[in-house]
């Protein structure tokens, strides 16, 4: 018998071709990257509320709090930065009505 070694394959090579068109490309939303402070925020909000669900009002497991915060820490975050500014703007405001009213002594 003869001895036919076996020759490796040759393998096509393709030419890959770009297309080129003057249509905009599809821009990915941009993902907020949540910070571990967010996160810790969001699960304190959530223990302090004793981990119900402020949708439902039905209590949640603390591991499904946890992957809550995971997701909506950002937005919690924005949302808490919103009402302390309005605190702080408020606070101020009735500081300058106390002013007005309260004349300090000579």
């Amino acid at each position: 018998m003869p001895n036919i070694s076996k020759l490796p394959k040759k393998k096509k090579k393709l030419k890959k071709t770009k297309k080129l068109t003057n249509l905009p490309l599809p821009t990915k939303p941009k993902k907020v990257k949540s910070s571990p402070i967010d996160y810790y925020n969001c699960l304190l909000l959530k223990a302090q509320n004793d981990w119900t669900d402020p949708t439902t009002g039905k209590k949640k497991k603390i591991t499904a709090c946890c992957k809550d915060c995971k997701t909506n820490a950002p937005q919690v975050n924005q949302i808490r930065t919103q009402e302390i500014s309005k605190l702080i703007t408020s606070y101020h405001q009735v500081g300058e009505s106390l002013k007005k009213l309260l004349k300090p002594l000579k």
